[in-house]
């Protein structure tokens, strides 16, 4: 199954504990007899085949001497994500995901605030049933069947809830490029109501939108597309390709695409000025 590829966050937590042996000069068989346990599992939890839980970290940190507290507390707070990875609603849809968008899906979930810039098509989290069937269609590559479709605009819906749940709601911030009002995907109707879905969204307070007018001729994302994802202890960033996903999780690379962003929101319009932007839009469309 699809689902029992291990997750982006389990093999981060793999390439950790990996780093921290290699920083004490421990051999596998070393550290596993200072941590009690086999080199056959402690081989395949550094290689992410393993999701560890929680409890078992504190052994780890503790045979390699790791003192840092708040590291502890991350690696911790981690293990105890990878296996709530496990119970999440993604699960009834693991044989039609890819690892890499099921990875998406799940920090996703798990994200205290996501910030993206989109230049192709409006963000996926802000898309209207129409218009995400008729994005999909567009960039599949081949034609997908009705249940393909149904399955597709299902998994977004469920991805939406971030933004509407009642409980910590995600803050999401969105930078679309002015370009993508005039992109009538869909058709006209389906245009026009997505960007009254649009127009609704900037209405909640947790979410924020703003355009990068046509006539911003320079900026720090001109080689496309990004999305930052915060959690509580972790950043990655996560870039969409024609026909996979990349994933952005070094911190000097993640702080370059944050520093982007904030450009990328300086330049753009205000949210109160996208917001009469996207209304004039809507009144041209209909």
């Amino acid at each position: 199954m699809i689902g029992d590829e291990p997750s982006l966050r389990q093999r981060w937590l793999g390439n950790r504990l990996a780093e921290l042996r290699h920083d004490t000069g421990f051999s596998l068989q070393e550290a596993s007899r200072r941590a009690e346990r086999s080199t056959a599992s402690l081989s395949r939890i550094e290689n992410g085949l393993v999701a560890l839980p929680p409890r078992d970290v504190r052994p780890l940190l503790e045979a390699y001497n790791v003192t840092d507290t708040d590291l502890r507390e991350t690696l911790i707070a981690v293990a105890g994500e990878v296996q709530a990875e496990r119970r999440g609603w993604w699960v009834e849809h693991d044989d039609g995901l890819s690892p890499s968008y099921l990875d998406l899906v799940r920090l996703e979930a798990t994200a205290t605030r996501i910030s993206t810039f989109e230049v192709g098509v409006l963000p996926g989290l802000l898309q209207h049933e129409g218009y995400a069937r008729a994005a999909v269609q567009a960039t599949s590559g081949t034609a997908l069947s009705d249940s393909e479709l149904d399955q597709f605009v299902s998994v977004r819906k469920q991805r939406q809830q971030i933004l509407v749940r009642d409980e910590d709601p995600v803050a999401f911030h969105a930078v679309v490029h002015e370009a993508l009002l005039h992109q009538r995907l869909g058709g006209s109707d389906v245009f026009t109501a997505q960007l009254e879905h649009l127009l609704e969204c900037t209405k909640r307070p947790n979410i924020t939108v703003q355009v990068l007018p046509l006539a911003t001729s320079a900026h720090p994302a001109l080689v496309g597309a990004f999305t930052v994802l915060g959690m509580s202890r972790l950043e990655f960033v996560h870039v969409e390709l024609m026909t996979s996903d990349v994933y952005i999780e070094d911190t000097v690379g993640v702080q370059r695409y944050q520093d982007a962003f904030t450009a990328l929101s300086d330049l753009a319009l205000s949210p109160d000025e996208s917001a009469r932007l996207i209304v004039d839009k809507i009144d041209i469309a209909t």
